[in-house]
């Protein structure tokens, strides 16, 4: 990808002049920690559990719809005893990201 000649690297340079490349360090940390973890038993399970728990929500909508419906429900009682502080952009509700290994 960041070939001098015919890489991507050229390819963004040549349409954007003040483009400069940095090279991906987090991405190669992230691999080596993947192989890391394969290596320790009860992580490497808890990750494949985790991978199949979100498979089956993603997979049917209903049970997404139901997880949605929980986690509102749980920051509304959070909320309701002062446990979870309340503001502009918190204790918002987003999607569960399907996982992969990197």
């Amino acid at each position: 990808m960041r070939g001098e000649f015919n890489g991507l690297q050229v390819l963004i340079l040549n349409d954007c002049r003040s483009a400069y490349y940095v090279h991906y360090f987090a991405h190669r940390l992230q691999l080596a920690l993947i192989a890391a973890t394969r290596e320790v038993v009860e992580v490497h399970q808890f990750f494949k559990d985790l991978f199949d728990i979100i498979s089956i929500v993603f997979t049917s909508s209903k049970q997404h719809d139901e997880l949605q419906k929980t986690q509102a429900a749980e920051i509304t009682h959070l909320v309701s005893i002062n446990e979870l502080a309340t503001g502009i952009g918190m204790n918002q509700i987003g999607t569960l990201q399907h996982l992969s290994e990197t």
